[in-house]
């Protein structure tokens, strides 16, 4: 079953991005976007850095 950290992965990769691009482009440290990954729905709550990651990936209305 896929998480919200493994749909924010595979965004970020067809955008060809490294974790270090959507660290910068939405101003986290990349330990953050790590987590965001590896954790999935558990290290991503409904903030607005991660509403920030996930408009930067093209899901505006998650």
């Amino acid at each position: 079953m896929e998480n919200l950290g493994d749909r924010l992965r595979q965004l970020r990769k067809e955008k060809g991005w490294a974790q270090e691009d959507l660290a910068r482009h939405i101003d986290v440290s990349l330990s953050t976007v790590q987590r965001w990954e590896h954790r999935g729905d558990k290290a991503v709550h409904p903030t607005r850095l991660a509403r920030k990651a996930l408009r930067q990936l093209g899901l505006e209305g998650v």
